[in-house]
């Protein structure tokens, strides 16, 4: 039977069917929804390219729900309603797309009666952000695919690859970004951390990006880049640094990280799909 999970901003995950009497007819997904700006200048022919940016998708859950009698009926519909209407965003998870989550808010939404104690809701969400992300984290969640935060298709995971992105000992090295758009700091989630001992360097040969450290880490030392702001032990060092941010573009990037000894890095984000 196929399922649609709440997952609130606190963990706290809830099945829409764990409704006694509810159960799930579809799901419809608008798809991405692209928006192009242009820009024409006086006396030029055609129009200057601004980018696309991605709006607000809409994904529509159609329930049936079919109590025991009117009373039931009517206590069902308060539940749908404490667990639909919330002040803060959540997402939703499919069961067809376990590995993938849409952070949301509901429409206003009425059932409609087939009786006095049956009924349909077509519940219409809108997927602000524009993209699905992945449940898992890379920093958190290793790629397991017997894990429920991860599907074996659908979401461009390398099955022959052992994919790493905690306690990177190496200098040189790959960080494979599965999602189809580029992970920037300036927007995504992004965390990077850093130790060693020396002044690091941190480079994606693959985009060009730099970030450097000015200073000198100390054993014990932790760098840290939480999206556009570097922290050292926690505390900001913006200052110290060449204001530099580092990009993933789909796929595998080259990672270069000079500058110590004794270096470990770590990456972690949730990959991003349209």
């Amino acid at each position: 039977m196929e399922t649609l999970t709440i997952e609130k901003l606190n963990g706290e995950r809830l099945d829409v069917e764990e409704v006694q009497g509810a159960r799930l007819v579809s799901v419809e997904d608008s798809g991405p929804q692209p928006s192009t700006e242009y820009s024409q200048l006086t006396g030029v022919d055609g129009n200057i390219d601004m980018g696309t940016t991605f709006g607000t998708r809409t994904i529509k859950a159609t329930f049936i729900f079919k109590g025991l009698d009117a009373i039931d009926y009517t206590l069902a519909q308060q539940e749908i309603w404490q667990l639909f209407f919330d002040h803060d965003p959540y997402y939703i998870t499919w069961s067809r797309l376990p590995g993938k989550r849409f952070l949301v808010h509901c429409k206003p939404f009425t059932d409609t009666r087939i009786n006095p104690y049956a009924g349909t809701y077509e519940i219409e969400f809108d997927a602000y952000t524009g993209f699905a992300e992945s449940r898992g984290r890379t920093d958190e969640d290793p790629i397991d695919l017997d894990s429920d935060k991860w599907q074996i298709f659908g979401q461009g995971i390398e099955l022959d690859e052992d994919l790493v992105y905690t306690d990177i000992t190496s200098s040189s090295f790959k960080i494979f970004n599965a999602g189809d758009i580029t992970i920037d700091p300036r927007k995504h989630d992004l965390t990077i951390s850093i130790q060693g001992i020396g002044t690091p360097i941190l480079k994606n040969l693959t985009t060009g990006d730099s970030f450097i450290y000015k200073k000198t880490l100390d054993s014990g030392d932790t760098l840290t880049i939480d999206g556009v702001y570097p922290l050292l032990n926690g505390a900001h060092c913006g200052r110290d640094t060449n204001h530099g941010l580092v990009t993933l573009l789909p796929g595998w990037n080259k990672i270069q990280l000079t500058g110590l000894s004794n270096p470990v890095s770590s990456f972690g984000f949730r990959f991003l799909y349209k």
